[in-house]
């Protein structure tokens, strides 16, 4: 068992995006992006990470159940240990694009992760959308919490590489 226990949750932007909301049913013709029930300030409006250690892994997992929850997919996440000091975490930086389209780097998730490997964890998980879809990030760069310098990318960005959102990946 871990002294430390650390809570990673980001803070809701308005009560649309608070734990235990819940979307009214919409039709499918309404199922768009613009359209949506959903918060709408996500992508507006950065989000605050909020982290809180604890000493047993009890009172973490009651905060995580009890908050992680909400309309984004970087909703927060569990981890048994201290979160290091801010310039020595990581964030995600995904790729965006379709088939028809270019791809190409968008902004570091708002989420910080104490290590690599828990980044690279939540970035393969499947997330799952209010409107019951998933969504899996296949490309995607581990870059620090205070720059865009690649430390880990899933395809073939060199480590120690400086990235700009809104550039080709």
């Amino acid at each position: 068992m871990a002294d430390v226990v650390t809570v990673c949750i980001l803070e809701p932007c308005c009560d649309k995006s608070e734990p235990g909301y819940t979307p009214r049913p919409k039709p499918r013709y309404m199922r768009t992006p613009g359209r949506s029930d959903s918060c709408n300030h996500l992508h507006s409006e950065r989000r605050k990470a909020m982290i809180t250690e604890y000493g047993s892994c009890g009172e973490a997992e009651a905060e995580y159940q009890g908050k992680a929850c909400g309309w984004g997919a970087t909703d927060g996440w569990l981890y048994e240990g201290e979160m290091p000091p801010e310039g020595e975490r990581f964030r995600i930086m995904p790729i965006k694009g379709t088939l028809t389209t270019h791809f190409c780097h968008r902004e570091p998730v708002e989420i910080p992760f104490p290590t690599i490997d828990l980044a690279r964890e939540y970035a393969e998980e499947y997330h799952e959308y209010p409107d019951g879809g998933r969504h899996k990030q296949i490309l995607y760069n581990i870059v620090g919490d205070q720059d865009t310098v690649v430390r880990w990318s899933s395809y073939t960005v060199k480590v120690g590489t400086e990235l700009t959102a809104g550039d080709w990946a």
